[in-house]
């Protein structure tokens, strides 16, 4: 139907040729919905039929806005089951959406359940929000990523250009921490940086670098100072001056026109020139006030720029900047850029949309999208977010932490208590050192919940409203700014007549209710955060093939059969690459006494008294009569003392690999963990030719001696370094280590002497054991036994998480209940623990609930966890011990002696405690 040249009614399917006569003609027909003719009533004649738009031919034809499938409804949770149950994997061709979609049907089905009783038509309305970049392909998000990370350097260096202003006398108004100064700055320093005017490459390293030196940063400040003009008059503004009143940042297309908050849309120009160009584009403005001289309030006149000499200023000053020299060019605003801002869901990924309409569709609704969707966007949030007091709530939710730094670094640095507004609140901040990659709304995981909040109080009206205010809309919503903001009478002058007159200005948004942020604030500390979990350690393989199989009439047609077959899968790596052998190491006891080493004389270390007390045994000499002969010569053997020695023993408990050489190859590794003594004598005697010494004080250097240059002068000389012996050249060697949690590879063959280590995330089982006196006692269960496990639970039907874990230790002590990553303990108080019943896990407290831990990971006997509401450090390898984990509560207690496991669903609610 939509074929351009190609059109040809013939070609048009016989099913949809009678659809459009019906159309046409207007005979009845009940397949044909009322909102389709409504929609084709300009249609006349079947070549009217040629080129529709897309939606348009997709109503004529499907009776519907798209093609994609039929409209579906959700009655009852077992529908959302029924498609999870059928969805198939890569069917959308990207497994993050896919994982993204299935993971929210599965929430939003546990809500219905949790709150609506599975009740059909609970949803009236759903809000969404999703990631901007979920659509984007991948070079597109490495693009962005690459411009967050030159962003996060660009304010880097401007904090730390402005701390440096502050201790500069000749700069005025300075405040190294306002938002608002930061910007002009970036303002400033980009229309140098892109100006035509060259630049040295020392200047352009600096302004790539995150934090430049002192000497660095004097340098960049001076060159800033000779550089920077006003795009509207061609004055220079001086840097000591920027931040003063005097100045101010100025949108060259405003933003009652056209919502565009990005650097690209502003410059900076003096105050008074910002006034007079009030709502007009830089270009309209000059065109209509060329040559004007404006005063500016420290008595300096200037003059704006002729039409031919801005076109100029502005061609030779943003050269290096098209986004914005278009900007200070362009005479009205395209259409198209008003039409990207309106679509308020070009971000939001149509499939999602698709399936959470059929939880809002009404019985008539055929539309992919519901009516009942409501899509929002992160800008509309974020005023959100701002107007209703959330920002302020999400930093008294955050300051503990901050205060705790402050306690633990004994200063200053993370924020201290200001009166702002009358009221005293704790300003948190963090030092210039640690501002890279921090993000304070992403330090706590309830910002998610923070976000959620504003989304489902976001109105269509909000929506429709802030779309109207920031784009080029030729209906200027009075209605609903009336209905949504705040207004206050203040005082003006009239620009025209210079009287004075009240007029009503628009302030921040109503909050959704009376205490709102109130309640917001309580929200978000009651909730508990809960984390999805990976155990799946085995399966049984599933696989189907294509078969040639015969049908009734004996013809032979391709079936999908399922393969037959009893096998395991195991979907977590069983060990670490690296396979280490036994080994029998022969090392030395020191003063071991006389009478024990005789009964075995072979093993004594001193050869010469090894042979004499050998001697003496073959003389028929028992060993009563060979203490005797040493007593009778004061133990003394060649002058030496030999009431206690040196024996050889053999150590049975080690394993040992190949190792390649490298740096960690100090003398006290290599004396404790080479195999070979010899070859320790060779690597010992090459690692001193690097050493240094000052005074008494040798430092090593083995960075130097195992570099790829330093292993071949090794085996240039490894005959002189093994004393004029022939050696074979070394590039790995021999090293061992104890067996520790090691583990046989297999049971029979040479498996049994072959072991490995556990692979990194697969230790997934912390057993807690209690004996009969009630002392707890602990244990990481090593990924084999789990498997076996496993393997016989299944025989029996049991349920994986029954029967990982041993029931019993090997002191026969009973399981009291196991550990896995992302599980929640609650840790009581010592009332607590003595008596459980003081919990109410159905009504927990704000000081409850913040003793709720979050496992991260165990070994061996130790077992590491952090607040459940933790998402990042403020300060890495600070805020929470050097691994950024905690075996101790923030209180002190050792968390695992006391702690309660606490079984959660997807919305946070406890279900279930082990104690």
């Amino acid at each position: 139907m939509r074929m351009g040249k190609y059109w040809n009614e013939t070609e048009i399917h016989p099913q949809t040729k009678n659809r459009i006569d019906r159309i046409i003609t207007g005979e009845v027909d009940d397949k044909i919905k009322d909102r389709v003719r409504d929609k084709a009533i300009h249609l006349n004649t079947i070549n009217d039929f040629k080129a529709l738009p897309l939606w348009l031919t997709s109503y004529i034809v499907y009776d519907r806005h798209s093609e994609d499938g039929n409209a579906m409804q959700w009655k009852k949770t077992e529908d959302i089951e029924n498609f999870l149950k059928e969805f198939k994997q890569h069917s959308l061709r990207n497994p993050i959406v896919e994982q993204v979609i299935t993971e929210t049907l599965r929430v939003v089905k546990d809500i219905w359940k949790t709150y609506g009783n599975g009740s059909a038509n609970f949803f009236d309305e759903i809000h969404i929000e999703l990631g901007r970049e979920m659509k984007n392909p991948a070079d597109k998000r490495k693009d962005m990523t690459n411009k967050i990370s030159t962003n996060e350097n660009t304010n880097l260096r401007i904090k730390a250009l402005l701390s440096e202003f502050l201790n500069d006398t000749n700069y005025e108004n300075i405040r190294p921490y306002s938002p608002s100064q930061q910007e002009i700055l970036k303002i400033y320093e980009e229309g140098v940086l892109n100006s035509e005017t060259d630049i040295n490459e020392d200047i352009l390293k600096i302004s790539k670098t995150a934090q430049p030196s002192t000497s660095e940063l004097n340098k960049y400040k001076l060159w800033l100072e000779q550089k920077y003009r006003s795009p509207y008059t061609g004055e220079i503004i001086p840097l000591n001056k920027l931040f003063t009143p005097a100045y101010e940042i100025e949108h060259v297309i405003p933003q009652s026109r056209y919502f565009d908050d990005s650097l690209s849309n502003k410059v900076i120009c003096e105050a008074e020139v910002n006034k007079d160009k009030d709502k007009c584009t830089a270009y309209e403005y000059i065109r209509d006030n060329h040559g004007k001289k404006i005063e500016l309030s420290f008595g300096k006149v200037v003059t704006i720029f002729e039409e031919k000499e801005y076109e100029d200023f502005v061609k030779r000053n943003y050269a290096k900047n098209r986004s914005k020299l278009n900007k200070l060019m362009m005479e009205e605003i395209p259409e198209s850029f008003i039409q990207r801002q309106l679509n308020d869901s070009r971000y939001i990924s149509k499939v999602v949309k698709n399936l959470l309409s059929s939880l809002v569709r009404e019985d008539d609704e055929q539309e992919t999208t519901s009516k009942h969707i409501v899509s929002n966007n992160g800008n509309i949030t974020s005023i959100l977010k701002q107007d209703w007091g959330l920002n302020d709530i999400w930093n008294d939710i955050v300051t503990p932490r901050f205060e705790r730094l402050n306690e633990l670094t004994k200063s200053t640095n993370f924020g201290e208590w200001t009166n702002k507004n009358g009221k005293r609140v704790f300003q948190t901040q963090v030092p210039l050192i640690y501002q890279k990659g921090f993000n304070k709304k992403r330090i706590d995981h309830r910002h998610h919940a923070l976000d959620a909040l504003i989304i489902a109080c976001a109105s269509k009206n909000h929506i429709n409203y802030l779309s109207n205010q920031y784009a080029k809309s030729e209906t200027t919503r009075y209605d609903l700014q009336k209905k949504l903001r705040r207004h206050e009478q203040i005082e003006i002058t009239d620009k025209k007549t210079g009287n004075k007159k009240k007029i009503n200005v628009a302030k921040e948004f109503h909050k959704p209710w009376n205490n709102f942020t109130i309640h917001a604030k309580e929200s978000l500390e009651n909730t508990i955060v809960s984390f999805k979990q990976n155990l799946r350690v085995i399966n049984k393989t599933v696989n189907y093939y294509e078969k040639w199989v015969p049908d009734n009439n004996g013809d032979l047609k391709k079936e999908i059969v399922k393969q037959e077959g009893n096998n395991w899968a195991i979907r977590k790596p069983m060990h670490k690459e690296t396979v280490s052998g036994a080994v029998s190491l022969r090392k030395i006891k020191n003063g071991v006494s006389l009478s024990n080493a005789i009964d075995n004389p072979e093993m004594i270390v001193d050869k010469s008294l090894r042979k004499k007390i050998k001697q003496l045994i073959e003389e028929k000499n028992d060993k009563k009569k060979i203490q005797t002969f040493f007593k009778n010569i004061e133990n003394k053997w060649n002058d030496k003392d030999v009431s206690k020695v040196d024996v050889y023993y053999f150590d049975n408990d080690n394993v040992a690999s190949r190792t390649k050489l490298n740096e960690s190859f100090t003398s006290k590794f290599i004396k404790e963990s080479v195999t070979d003594t010899g070859i320790q004598k060779i690597l010992l005697n090459h690692l001193e030719k690097y050493n240094e010494t000052f005074g008494s004080k040798i430092t090593e250097h083995p960075e130097l001696a195992f570099s790829s240059d330093g292993i071949d002068d090794l085996n240039k000389n490894i005959i002189t370094l093994n004393n004029g012996t022939f050696h074979h050249t070394i590039q790995k060697v021999r090293t061992y280590e104890a067996k520790g949690n090691k583990f046989n590879v297999g049971i029979t063959g040479n498996k049994k002497d072959k072991f490995v280590e556990a692979a990194k995330g697969t230790n997934l089982f912390f057993a807690i054991y209690k004996d009969e006196k009630g002392k707890r006692n602990y244990e990481t269960i090593p990924l084999n036994i789990v498997i076996e496990n496993q393997k016989q639970g299944a025989l029996q039907n049991i349920k994986p998480e029954f029967c990982s874990v041993p029931t019993k230790n090997e002191k026969e002590d009973n399981l009291l209940f196991h550990l896995s990553p992302n599980d929640l303990v609650y840790v009581p108080t010592n009332e607590e623990f003595e008596n459980p019943n003081l919990v109410d896990f159905k009504n927990l407290t704000k000081e409850q609930i913040n003793r709720i831990y979050k496992i991260v990971s165990f070994t061996s006997y130790q077992v590491f966890f952090i607040k459940n509401e933790v998402a990042n450090t403020i300060v890495n390898k600070v805020e929470y011990s050097a691994l950024n984990k905690m075996e101790r509560g923030i209180n002190g207690e050792m968390i695992k002696d006391i702690c309660w496991k606490i079984k959660t669903d997807r919305l946070g609610n406890i279900l279930n405690v082990l104690k």
